[in-house]
C-alpha cells in the first residue's frame, strides 16, 4: 500500500482541533491529457480527497479570475477547516482515457457554527434551460441544457452532502415559483429549488497559435439561482463563466451525452464549472435549517416527510411553529413558534412520527403546520 503526504494546496492545518480524527475512504477521477498519466493521478487524488472531506465536515470554496467577464482560472480547494493526517492510496485503475483512484484519508474536521446541524436538506433541481439556442447550432449541442442537468446531478450528490437531490425532468422558469405553486412543492417535501439557464455558447477568435488553425475560443455562460420555496424568495443567484478551444470547422463532434464530449477541452470547462456551481450550493445550504410540513396528526404524535435520508435520528427534537394565513392573501403567511416539545420516536428512511414528552394531544395542530429539525443534546 502506497502512502501519500497531505495535499497542502487543499487542506490547511489547524493549530487546535476540536473533534476527534476518522478515516474516510472516496473515489476520485481525471481525464489521462496526452499521457500524462503523474498529472491525472495527482488530479484524480486531490478529487477524492475533495469527496472526503466534504463528507467529513469540511467545507469546499471556489475561487474564480474574471477577465472582461470570462472565467481564466477555476480552483476548489478546501477551507481552513480540516486536518488531514494521512493519505492511502488503495487502488488505481485506467479506462479508456480515464483514471481512477480509492483512497483512505485520516481527517480532522474543525467543529463550526454549523455542527449542530448535520441534517440534508431537500432540493429540487429542475433541468436547466437552453436560453442559447442559436448557439447550440454549433455541434448541434441542443441537449446540453438536459446532459448538463444529468452532470450537475452528479456533482451535487458528490461535493453537496448537505443536501439530498431529486432532479425534475422539465425546466422550472423563476416566474414559475410563485404562490401556490411554491407551497404546493414545500407540501410535497422540497425545501429549495436549483434553477439555471445556459445563456452563451457562442464562438469567438480563432487561437493565435497556427497549429490551432482550426479551432475557435468558444464561451459558456449560465446563471443558476437556489430558492427557497418555504420563503418564498431567493436565497443565492449567480452566473457563472469559461471558455475553451472549439474545432468549429468539424462536423462530428461528440454529442453532449457522450463521454467524449465531456473530455473535450470545452466539456471539460463547463464541467468544472457545473462542479463549482455544486460547492457554492453546498457553502449555501449547510448552515439553513431543515424545515417540514407535518403530514399528518394523530393524538400525540405528528407524522413528517423526512426521515434517515435527511440525517434524522431517533431523539432529535422538533421546534414547532403554527401556520397562519392572511384571510384574504394565502399567499402571505406568519409563524407563531409553540410551546410544546415534539421528540422522533419512530423513523424510516423517508418519514419520521414525533410525540409529545408529556403525552399531550395536539389538538391545535393541524397538518401543514411547520417543524424545525435540531440535534438533541442528549444523543
Amino acid at each position: 500500500m502506497k502512502l501519500y503526504p497531505c495535499i497542502g494546496v487543499l487542506v490547511a492545518s489547524l493549530f487546535s482541533v476540536n473533534s476527534m480524527a476518522d478515516w474516510y475512504e472516496a473515489t476520485g477521477q481525471a481525464v489521462i491529457e496526452q499521457g500524462d498519466i503523474d498529472s491525472a493521478r495527482q488530479a484524480a487524488i486531490e478529487d477524492a480527497l475533495k469527496r472526503a472531506a466534504l463528507f467529513a465536515g469540511a467545507s469546499l470554496s471556489s475561487t474564480q479570475q474574471l477577465i472582461n467577464g470570462i472565467l481564466q482560472q477555476e480552483q476548489l480547494g478546501v477551507v481552513s477547516n480540516a486536518q488531514i493526517g494521512k493519505l492511502q492510496l488503495l487502488s488505481e485503475s485506467r479506462h479508456n482515457n480515464m483514471l481512477t483512484v480509492t483512497l483512505r484519508a485520516d481527517i480532522t474536521p474543525q467543529l463550526s457554527s454549523c455542527s449542530g446541524n448535520p441534517y440534508r436538506k431537500p432540493v429540487l433541481l429542475s433541468r436547466i434551460q437552453l436560453q442559447a439556442r442559436k448557439d447550440a447550432i454549433y455541434g448541434d449541442l441542443f441537449t446540453l441544457g438536459e446532459h448538463s442537468t444529468v452532470q450537475l446531478e452528479r456533482h451535487l450528490r458528490d461535493y453537496s452532502p448537505t443536501a439530498t437531490v431529486s432532479s425534475l425532468p422539465q425546466e422550472m422558469p423563476l416566474h414559475y415559483l410563485v404562490y401556490p405553486a411554491t407551497e404546493q412543492l414545500f407540501s410535497q417535501g422540497y425545501q429549495y429549488v436549483i434553477s439555471a439557464r445556459i445563456n452563451d455558447m457562442s464562438l469567438g477568435e480563432k487561437t493565435s497559435h497556427f497549429w490551432q488553425k482550426d479551432l475557435k475560443q468558444r464561451y459558456f455562460a449560465i446563471e443558476v439561482t437556489l430558492f427557497d420555496l418555504f420563503e418564498q424568495n431567493t436565497v443565492y443567484q449567480q452566473e457563472y463563466r469559461t471558455s475553451a478551444s472549439w474545432p468549429y470547422k468539424s462536423h462530428n463532434t461528440p454529442a453532449s451525452h457522450s463521454q467524449a464530449f465531456w473530455q473535450m477541452p470545452y466539456g471539460s470547462k463547463v464541467d468544472k464549472l457545473l462542479q463549482i456551481i455544486a460547492t457554492d450550493m453546498q457553502q449555501q445550504l449547510q448552515c439553513k435549517p431543515l424545515l417540514s410540513a407535518i403530514k399528518q396528526v394523530r393524538k400525540n404524535e405528528v407524522m413528517l416527510d423526512l426521515g434517515k435520508l435527511h440525517g434524522l435520528q431517533l431523539g432529535d427534537e422538533l421546534q414547532l411553529f403554527q401556520l397562519q394565513r392572511h384571510p384574504t392573501t394565502p399567499g402571505v403567511k406568519r409563524l407563531l413558534q409553540s410551546q410544546l416539545n415534539l421528540t422522533i420516536t419512530e423513523l424510516t428512511e423517508r418519514n419520521a412520527w414525533a410525540s409529545t414528552n408529556k403525552q399531550e394531544l395536539l389538538q391545535h395542530i393541524q397538518p401543514g403546520d411547520v417543524v424545525s429539525v435540531r440535534k438533541s443534546s442528549g444523543y
